[in-house]
């Protein structure tokens, strides 16, 4: 597993974030589908991301982007989109159920000792 690129509650602020930011565009410009894919996507392609999940990552971004692609430039999606669909569950269940265990308390004592290094380090910046 790569290295985590910031503490979690950064991470997920910084997502949603991205979330709120697409929804307006999506919304300003009267783009829902298959605009929504790109609202939703590319923030937990970020955020899968800077938890260094690299390989959930580009499986979200195949998934996402793929829908997107797919109804954008009316490729015949009778096929393309189920199978986009079934690789992104098949994934996330073989990975939760038979993947490696995470034990959430080390990650938990990680991620704050990361943000107290982090908030440290900004203390001293000031």
């Amino acid at each position: 597993m790569a290295h985590q690129k910031m503490s979690r509650r950064k991470a997920h602020s910084l997502s949603f974030a991205m979330f709120l930011i697409g929804l307006a565009l999506v919304a300003y410009f009267k783009y829902w589908w298959p605009g929504i894919m790109l609202a939703v996507g590319i923030p937990i392609a970020v955020r899968q991301y800077l938890f260094g999940k690299i390989f959930d990552m580009i499986v979200s971004l195949v998934v996402f982007i793929g829908v997107f692609i797919t109804v954008q430039f009316q490729i015949k999606w009778d096929i393309i989109l189920p199978v986009l669909f079934t690789i992104g569950g098949l994934y996330i269940f073989f990975k939760e159920f038979f993947g490696p265990k995470e034990d959430p308390e080390v990650e938990d004592d990680e991620d704050q000792s990361h943000e107290i290094e982090e908030d440290e380090n900004e203390d001293t910046k000031h």
